[in-house]
């Protein structure tokens, strides 16, 4: 009888786990309240614009328009889609798998805009890059995937 009375407790115990849906682990439940999302983190210090990294002029790119619409024939190399490359290294140049050393070349957007470009090898099979200051003189955004048409010119 003695070791009875010592049990029950715990029996008890037991059965109040059971009655409150436990079974060991305790679940929350909502409160009916949410909890707004953490703000967002600010940036600290300074920031580069990309027209301070640009560095190529607007007579420069205006050159390179010029070049590309009177650049000889030198060969179609292929479709490419363009993503932006490294925004520090200057200049007016794709990087792409299809060419195996520094060529000049054009670049020709789908809606026929056109500058002369110098084509470096990527050295992978992945997407093709393009600089920041060609993306500029074309055009184009600085976000996305640019379909566009490469050749050699000499």
């Amino acid at each position: 009888m003695f070791r009875s009375v010592l049990i029950l407790p715990f029996v008890l115990g037991a059965c109040a786990e059971l009655s409150s849906g436990g079974g060991g682990a305790t679940a929350s439940r909502p409160s009916g309240q949410t909890t707004a999302p953490a703000p967002r983190p600010v940036l600290q210090g300074p920031s580069t614009s990309a027209a301070a990294l640009d560095t190529v002029s607007e007579a420069e790119k205006a050159a390179a328009r010029q070049a590309a619409a009177s650049a000889p024939a030198g060969g179609e190399l292929g479709q490419a889609t363009v993503a932006l490359g490294s925004p520090t290294d200057p200049g007016l140049w794709v990087k792409t798998s299809l060419v195996t050393q520094d060529t000049p070349g054009t670049v020709r957007t789908g809606a026929g805009d056109a500058i002369a470009v110098t084509l470096r090898p990527l050295g992978s099979d992945g997407g093709a890059q393009i600089s920041l200051s060609a993306l500029q003189a074309l055009g184009l955004p600085l976000a996305g995937l640019h379909p566009v048409t490469l050749a050699r010119t000499g």
